[in-house]
């Protein structure tokens, strides 16, 4: 069974981010949480922050600055929806 699974950063206008990963720490409304393969199903609500993720292709961890969206992770796959991110370099969607 292997330890990664698919995120996504999405936003109105387009697919900010996908990669295959290992791990995510999330700004939640109270605070960080972790995500690991496997989870159980959650829906959870953001006060936005900075995102960390570990891509599986590089091992490299990647931020990104991220707007209040709600964050779901359901059969191994987790989604972040919001109107704004932009990676830590400022790459914005736009």
């Amino acid at each position: 069974m292997p330890n990664t699974f698919r995120f996504e950063i999405l936003t109105p206008e387009k697919v900010f981010y996908s990669s295959t990963i290992t791990s995510l720490v999330a700004p939640g409304m109270e605070g960080y949480f972790g995500v690991l393969a496997h989870h159980a199903p959650l829906v959870a609500r953001s006060n936005g922050g900075q995102l960390k993720v570990r891509e599986e292709a590089s091992g490299q961890e990647r931020f990104f600055l991220v707007g209040p969206g709600i964050f779901e992770v359901l059969k191994n796959r987790s989604v972040f929806l919001t109107k704004q991110a932009e990676t830590a370099s400022g790459e914005k969607a736009e």
